[in-house]
């Protein structure tokens, strides 16, 4: 074998084993969609102490917006990925709090259920097999909504998502408190 190809072979080897060679993988590369690529964007303007929470376990589902529509109902659509149990996306972000329709996709084989919550509670949108459905919420306050599904184990695997409500506490609903201690930045 000639050193040059010697040499080649060698490099690859140590490359394969290289960390940063892994991030290059098709099974890594084809998860940066769209999606993913808003939430890497968005994440700087998520408060610190849930950063790390959000990009941990939501990551992969990536991040979409709900649509204002002329009617003043905000709109979005999610899917189940397939054989996956992961929410696409697994995070939806409210520009304020309102009502919001949301259009699940189940492309997958087994059934799937979303859990999502609304004002005074929750709702729940089955999904056999194969199918979809539309599912109105409420949410009028802002913060961090958690959604699930309730079937089986699922939600302990990983099928969860936050819907993020962007906005103002109106003021009836602030505290009249002094400024609390913020963790130092990094």
């Amino acid at each position: 074998m000639p050193l040059s190809r010697l040499t080649l072979l060698v490099a690859a080897l140590v490359l394969t084993g290289c960390e940063y060679m892994g991030l290059a993988r098709p099974s890594v590369v084809e998860q940066l969609e769209p999606p993913v690529v808003r939430l890497v964007n968005e994440l700087p303007q998520v408060d610190r102490p849930n950063e790390a929470l959000v990009t941990r376990i939501y990551a992969t589902g990536g991040l979409a917006h709900a649509r204002l529509g002329d009617d003043g109902i905000m709109r979005g659509e999610m899917w189940a990925r397939p054989a996956q149990l992961i929410w696409t996306p697994a995070i939806i972000v409210m520009p304020e709090g309102g009502r919001l329709e949301l259009t699940v996709h189940n492309p997958d084989m087994m059934k799937h259920a979303a859990f999502m919550p609304s004002n005074g509670g929750h709702r729940l949108l089955e999904l056999p097999p194969r199918s979809s459905g539309r599912i109105a919420i409420e949410l009028d306050a802002p913060g961090f909504y958690w959604f699930g599904c309730p079937v089986g184990n699922h939600a302990g695997r990983g099928m969860l998502g936050f819907i993020f409500v962007e906005g103002g506490v109106p003021p009836q609903a602030r505290l009249d408190r002094p400024p609390q201690p913020q963790p130092p930045e990094d």
